[in-house]
């Protein structure tokens, strides 16, 4: 644990409101407990899932970013309006290269999801997507003095 978790969250969001600021995102930071973690990689973990939430959700709903400490344990989650991932779809996707139905002008290797499960692996977490007609959200689990995460 380097510096506090919330503002590099914080700093992740006001990067992506940056680059697409067509699409609200609202967040939801009660990180005010010390987190022991990789402050670079749980970064990466959110930017690949607010990208995500980005370029599949609708462009005209928002996307929400909850983070919050309890009992000990840290949990970040991500969630859009937008089609629904299909059930044989959401069993795969945090394989390397896999891809859902890609857009017209949509970039990547499918790998961000990858990277995020692997990220969390190497925290001593976890992360899950549920997927239904209202929203798709990503949640990552950690415990906040997971010794991994050095």
């Amino acid at each position: 644990m380097n510096e506090p978790l919330g503002p590099v969250l914080e700093h992740v969001i006001e990067e992506h409101k940056t680059v697409r600021p067509d699409v609200e995102i609202i967040s939801h930071l009660d990180v005010n407990e010390p987190v022991f973690c990789d402050e670079s990689r749980i970064s990466d973990l959110l930017s690949n899932l607010l990208g995500n939430a980005l370029t599949h959700g609708k462009s005209d709903a928002p996307v929400y970013v909850d983070a919050k400490v309890q009992n000990g344990e840290f949990s970040l989650s991500v969630a859009n309006a937008g089609d629904r991932i299909p059930e044989n779809q959401l069993e795969q996707i945090f394989q390397p290269f896999s891809r859902g139905k890609v857009k017209k002008g949509q970039d990547g290797l499918g790998l961000g999801l990858f990277i995020a499960y692997e990220i969390a692996q190497a925290h001593g977490g976890d992360i899950s997507a549920i997927s239904n007609e209202t929203e798709t959200r990503f949640t990552f689990t950690m415990p906040v003095d997971s010794p991994a995460g050095s």
